[in-house]
């Protein structure tokens, strides 16, 4: 070996290790030679004895320097191992932290002192987080946690006592980044356009174009968005996800102003609105207009004057609905959806027609049902009605004005056997298959026999049923008033019998308050129409009338009345009532002056569920009724909920109190 070669802390080491070897075999030399000789030879045993003495001072001494040489060098080693590795994850933006079984942390890497500080060792995990306003649990794997303007990404290691954090606010950043600038597709119209087109003079209507296009302009100048005109008061309309959070910021707020664009006209009692339509999310853009279409019509089903958002992510959201639109005298619509109606029914092939009111159902699903029950008659087909719970209104009126002989009321189970593809099923003043007395009502029969005529404000999609066979209008005053004019469009002669004309007219009378509410022109014909056929309006008014027992119900109920934010007022009480009392007392409520909005609360009789009844005067209830999962007209509202009463009553007045846009601003 050519010691010249090796670097000198390596013959150092060569030489200690010979000494030491050397030293080992010396000494295990003497160990034998005093074994075998003994005493017998002294002086060979008395060397033996120096020999072993000074080979084992020997051996401790070049073993202590070795330990020491390599122990140094290990040392040096280690030290600059962690140390590099410390800095390496730390540059890549990488965290540790180490703790004890009792969460308490002993140890934070570079990366975590720079970061965070240095004095979080001897805190707890808990301390750690909630310092960065994040919730810690022992059961977490990982969580996300923000501090300033950085975003952190902790993974938990349970079994390793660690806890990793990674700074990822370059990827939140991107993601923000990308998800601001999706494209979105949108759909603007001005509310009833054909209508105008029609009462309003050329320079009226040209005055009600420029408003809009102003509008529209000033979003393009404040906002990445574009606009086309397609076709007379509609525009089609692309932009970006971070344009659109922030209309929605303000609440598409500047579209209320084209509500003044006639006031200075003589009539100026017209209000002019817009509806809009937007879709996002969606990656094909000829789904993504689709959808934009579906949403302006959902935004016009829910009454017009507001703005709906879909997206494939989340739930359809709504802004707006701060007025009524004016009710649109054209009957193109309800003639159309009479033709197809009338279409279906000469069909040979559909043998029986099923309909739906609402679960509970009072006196306009029940009248409407009848409706659409008698016109299935006329064309010789199997026709019933499923409906086992009525409020007792129309319990009373069932069962003094219904036929006993007549055989119309079939339990969801039978319903269930007889429908199939040779059924139509229709859902009356409602619109949600959950809320009828049978959930599976549209099982087993085709799509295309499946129709919707309501009079309540649309709250979720409605994609079950096709578009062409949904009739859902919010200026009508009901489900009857409906399918009353249904019944004046079709072609064949209607022998409507005297029972059926009188519950169609109750139906009416309920939901206007014996014409004192939400009532139009459309309205007195229908009325009127029905009385030819034998109703009698002293009789719907007799069948409205409350008992004794009812009217000390409501004043039980009105008892504990609070006015939750001026105008606002709010009843409740933990007693079973009938759907319709319930709604009776918030009717009571409003006929104070002053009052703009009633809310009352009770349990519904029968069930385990509390029912919320809401009514307004030019404000707008639906919007409070569908923040408690509810739903129904601009001002007649309802919500049933399975929560316990005191937490049901305090999240309406929470959503009472939250509610900016209710009020009506014409």
């Amino acid at each position: 070996m050519n010691l010249s070669n090796i670097p000198s802390k390596k013959k150092t080491a060569i030489i200690y290790s010979s000494v030491f070897l050397l030293a080992i075999i010396t000494l295990v030399a003497c160990i034998v030679i005093i074994a075998k000789f003994g005493n017998s030879q002294s002086k060979i045993w008395a060397a033996a004895v120096v020999g072993l003495t000074i080979s084992a001072i020997i051996a401790s001494v070049v073993g202590l320097l070795l330990v020491r040489m390599y122990w140094s060098q290990n040392a040096i080693v280690k030290k600059s191992f962690n140390f590099f590795m410390d800095e390496v994850v730390s540059h890549n933006s990488l965290g540790l932290i180490i703790y004890d079984n009792n969460f308490i942390i002993l140890w934070t890497s570079s990366f975590i002192k720079n970061r965070f500080g240095r004095k979080w060792v001897g805190y707890s995990l808990a301390e750690f987080f909630n310092h960065y306003e994040t919730h810690f649990d022992n059961n977490l794997q990982s969580l996300n946690f923000k501090d300033n303007e950085s975003f952190y990404h902790a993974e938990i290691w349970p079994l390793k006592n660690c806890i990793s954090i990674k700074d990822i606010t370059l990827e939140q950043n991107m993601i923000q980044v990308y998800s601001n600038q999706l494209p979105v597709i949108g759909e603007v119209e001005i509310d009833n356009y054909q209508l105008y087109h029609s009462i309003l003079s050329k320079e009226e209507l040209y005055r009600v174009n420029q408003e809009f296009i102003a509008i529209l302009d000033e979003l393009v100048s404040n906002y990445n968005f574009v606009y086309r005109q397609y076709t007379n008061g509609k525009f089609l309309v692309f932009t970006n996800k971070e344009s659109i959070d922030k209309m929605a910021s303000i609440d598409f707020s500047f579209f209320s102003k084209i509500h003044s664009a006639l006031k200075n006209s003589k009539i100026n009692n017209h209000l002019i609105s817009i509806s809009a339509g937007f879709a996002l999310g969606y990656q094909n853009l000829w789904e993504k207009t689709e959808q934009a279409k579906n949403a302006l019509l959902q935004a016009q089903s829910r009454g017009g004057d507001q703005v709906a958002i879909f997206s494939n992510t989340e739930r359809p959201k709504y802004f707006g609905s701060s007025s009524e639109i004016l009710y649109d005298i054209s009957r193109t619509k309800i003639k159309r959806i009479a033709d197809l109606i009338e279409g279906k029914l000469k069909d040979p092939k559909i043998k029986k027609v099923i309909c739906y009111g609402h679960a509970n159902a009072d006196l306009d699903a029940i009248g409407s049902a009848l409706g659409i029950w008698a016109l299935a008659k006329e064309y010789n087909k199997e026709s019933y009605i499923c409906s086992i719970t009525q409020d007792s209104t129309t319990e009373s009126a069932i069962e003094k004005i219904i036929p006993k002989d007549e055989e119309i009321f079939i339990r969801p189970q039978v319903a269930n056997k007889i429908t199939d593809e040779s059924t139509l099923v229709f859902l009356l003043d409602n619109s949600q298959i959950d809320r009828t007395d049978n959930k599976d009502c549209i099982n087993n029969t085709k799509v295309n026999n499946i129709f919707i005529l309501d009079h309540h404000r649309l709250g979720t999609s409605v994609d079950f049923c096709p578009s062409v066979n949904r009739y859902i209008d919010s200026a009508a005053s009901s489900a009857s008033e409906i399918v009353t004019e249904i019944l004046m469009f079709v072609q064949r002669r209607i022998s409507l019998k005297p029972f059926v004309a009188q519950m169609l007219l109750n139906g009416i009378y309920l939901d206007t308050l014996q014409f004192t509410k939400k009532v139009n022109a459309r309205t007195f014909m229908a009325a009127g129409w029905l009385e030819e056929k034998g109703a009698n309006s002293a009789k719907s008014s007799e069948i409205l009338k409350i008992d004794e027992d009812t009217w000390n119900d409501v004043n039980d109920v009105l008892e504990n009345i609070q006015e939750v934010k001026p105008g606002y007022f709010l009843a409740y009480k933990d007693i079973p009532l009938s759907n319709d009392v319930i709604s009776i007392a918030s009717e009571e409520i409003l006929k104070i002056s002053n009052r703009k909005a009633a809310f009352v609360i009770a349990k519904l009789k029968g069930t385990k569920f509390y029912k919320m009844s809401a009514r307004g005067l030019d404000v707008n209830v639906q919007l409070i009724a569908e923040a408690v999962g509810g739903g129904g007209h601009f001002g007649t509202a309802a919500a049933v909920s399975s929560e316990d009463f005191a937490t049901f009553i305090d999240n309406v007045k929470q959503a009472i109190v939250s509610e900016k846009n209710e009020s009506y601003t014409n």
